[in-house]
C-alpha cells in the first residue's frame, strides 16, 4: 500500500517554503534489480525521491534538510547553473543531477547513488545515452566512497553498472577480483556469478535473481 501527501517543506539552502509530494508508508512486493532498484509501486516512485527548491535551485532527498553542509555558494556554480538552467533535461533526471552535483565532493557515496537514481529515470525515458553517462558517473564517485568505508553493497552495485554499460570485460573481472578475495555471503556470491554469466552473454538489461540485497 501507498499513498501520496502534499508536504509544505522549508528549504534548508534559501528558507522559503514550498509544497512537495513526498510518497508515506509504503509496501513493496518483489524482487531488487541486482543495482537495488526498487520493486513493486516503490519502481515508478524514484522521481519523488529527490526534491528540487524552485527558489534556489537546491535539491535533496529532503529539502528541509541539510547533513551533508551544502554551501548557497556551491549553488552558483556555472556548471550547476547550467544543468538547472537547461529545459532540454528531463525534471526528474534533472533534480537527481543537482542532487548529486551538490554531494560530489561532500558525500561520495549519496553522488553516486543520486546519479544511478537519475540512469533509473533515464531507463524509464528510454534516454539511452543519458543512462549510459549517469552509470558512468556513478561508477566514478561509488568508488571514490569505497576509499572512505568498505560496503560490499557498493561492489555489487558497481559490477552491474559495468555491465549495464558494456563494460563486460571490466565487470567480469571485477566480479572474479570479489570472489576470490571477499569472504561474501553465498547469495552475494550467488549474484557475482549470475553477473559473469550475463557479462558472458553481453547482456546490459536489468535483472533481479532469488535472495536479492537490500540497499546499504
Amino acid at each position: 500500500m501507498a499513498y501520496l501527501e502534499n508536504k509544505q517543506k522549508t528549504c534548508a539552502i534559501c528558507q522559503q517554503e514550498y509544497h512537495y509530494q513526498e510518497l508515506r508508508d509504503h509496501t513493496s512486493f518483489g524482487l531488487r534489480d541486482l543495482d537495488t532498484r526498487p520493486p513493486g509501486m516503490m519502481r515508478n516512485m524514484i522521481h519523488l525521491m529527490v526534491q528540487k527548491c524552485p527558489y534556489c535551485g537546491y535539491a535533496n532527498d529532503d529539502i528541509s534538510k541539510n547533513m551533508d553542509h551544502i554551501e548557497k555558494t556551491q549553488l552558483q556554480n556555472p556548471v550547476y547553473q547550467m544543468t538547472l538552467q537547461d529545459e532540454s533535461i528531463n525534471f526528474a533526471i534533472k533534480k537527481c543531477i543537482l542532487a548529486g552535483m551538490l554531494c560530489e565532493k561532500k558525500n561520495a557515496k549519496k553522488a553516486g547513488m543520486m546519479y544511478l537514481k537519475a540512469a533509473w529515470l533515464a531507463d524509464d525515458a528510454k534516454k539511452l545515452d543519458v543512462a549510459k553517462k549517469m552509470r558512468s558517473k556513478a561508477i566514478r564517485y561509488l568508488e571514490n566512497a569505497l576509499t572512505e568505508n568498505e560496503n560490499e553493497v557498493i561492489r555489487l552495485i558497481i559490477v552491474d553498472l559495468y555491465r549495464r554499460i558494456g563494460m563486460f570485460d571490466e565487470a567480469r573481472e571485477y566480479a572474479m577480483y570479489l570472489l576470490d578475495n571477499f569472504g561474501m555471503e553465498k547469495y552475494k556470491v550467488n549474484i557475482l556469478n549470475y553477473q559473469i554469466a550475463l557479462c558472458n552473454q553481453e547482456d546490459t538489461l536489468d535483472h533481479t535473481i532469488p535472495g536479492n540485497y537490500q540497499e546499504s
